[in-house]
């Protein structure tokens, strides 16, 4: 009898484990000649597709992915732009052939061989925002619905900045042209996908929740009120958008408060069901925020004063302009975790940022002294 149990119980840890695998798809696609990565999560209702920020590849959202699963039920993909993770790059000859028209065609015949193409809800980040407003515009009936976070808008990417931007971006340009392609291509060909964005005005009928980070990402106070009302006037444009300002985030928002973004999404999901299947999705959502909220204020307790606490202020007060403050909050930094590299090295940057060169490479050997693979002290200090 207990043999037959055995193989009872083996037969079906087996059926179990195999149904857990085709819950996951990790797959290449070919798109048009290239392949590209997509990672599946299967369920049911509406898919969520996620678009990265620039730089980033799928590999960004994972932490996200389980929770949210387990929270809505829904099919969740996540995939690489063509030239970043996995993804191949396409063959065409000319630089302008890696723009973002290039790129939506890529992600278009993917989804449309994987069977995602008749209805999707979209979540951006950052330059993904004009990668999901550009979908959206292409697909107004297929996109149920957008949350967007701390996104690029075209309204934002004004001559002036994009002339900014190019300018700050040659070094890294002329680094990635030999280095990164994918990278490349996306800087070299910005100003096209914002033009191309800017022609394709976002639909009216799409719902939007749009989560803006308080802390703007960079040191410009003028540029956080202009990305900040850019988004306002975005969202206030239309009755079914939504503006909520992320209280405590920097630009990876899903990283500083993922339980806001989960229920973000959550609540943009269910509105896509329908009222009489959602009470399950309800239960799963409010035992979600239960757990959550708990172990949101066990982080937050730990987290106070830690050396990330004191590492973030500094990096406020830098981003504020208060050089000086910035400065002193990193020095205690070091005193308080001395085997810190990373203390060492944000000091460093502190005391370049306020033009003391020979403060800032002594902190930089120091970080190096505590941290060897700490690459970005390397080539500080090849600088100074």
């Amino acid at each position: 009898m207990k043999r037959y149990l055995l193989a009872f119980l083996t037969c079906l840890m087996q059926l179990l484990s195999q149904h857990g695998h085709a819950q996951t798809l990790d797959t290449l696609v070919d798109v048009g000649g290239y392949q590209l990565h997509f990672h599946i999560i299967k369920g049911k209702g509406v898919p969520i597709l996620f678009e990265a920020g620039g730089g980033d590849d799928a590999q960004v959202w994972q932490p996200l992915l389980k929770p949210l699963a387990e929270v809505t039920g829904a099919t969740l993909i996540t995939y690489d732009r063509a030239g970043f993770g996995k993804s191949e790059l396409s063959k065409e000859p000319e630089d302008a052939q890696h723009g973002i028209l290039s790129g939506m065609r890529g992600l278009e015949n993917g989804l449309k061989k994987l069977g995602y193409s008749k209805e999707i809800m979209l979540v951006a980040h950052s330059y993904g925002g004009l990668y999901a407003s550009l979908y959206a515009a292409q697909h107004p009936k297929a996109v149920k619905a957008v949350v967007l976070l701390d996104a690029m808008l075209p309204g934002f990417a004004t001559p002036e900045f994009l002339a900014g931007m190019m300018q700050d971006m040659q070094a890294d340009m002329a680094k990635n042209k030999t280095e990164h392609r994918g990278r490349y291509y996306q800087t070299t060909n910005y100003s096209a996908t914002v033009q191309a964005v800017r022609n394709a005005p976002f639909p009216a009928n799409v719902p939007v929740i749009d989560l803006v980070a308080e802390e703007f990402f960079l040191p410009n106070p003028e540029e956080a009120t202009r990305w900040k009302n850019c988004h306002r006037e975005f969202t206030a444009a239309q009755p079914n958008r939504e503006f909520l300002t992320a209280y405590g985030c920097r630009h990876y928002i899903f990283q500083d408060n993922p339980d806001l973004v989960i229920s973000a999404i959550t609540k943009e999901f269910g509105n896509t069901r329908g009222q009489e299947k959602n009470s399950a999705l309800l239960k799963r959502s409010l035992n979600y925020t239960v757990s959550s909220t708990n172990g949101m204020k066990q982080r937050e307790t730990e987290y106070r004063h830690s050396e990330s606490d004191l590492n973030a202020w500094g990096y406020t007060l830098l981003r504020q302009g208060d050089k000086l403050k910035a400065l002193e909050v990193f020095k205690l930094n070091t005193i308080l975790h001395p085997q810190s590299g990373n203390a060492f090295d944000s000091l460093a940057e502190a005391y370049l940022n306020s033009g003391n060169k020979e403060l800032a490479k002594a902190n930089y050997k120091k970080s190096l002294e505590l941290n060897p693979k700490n690459t970005n002290a390397v080539e500080v200090l090849k600088t100074l």
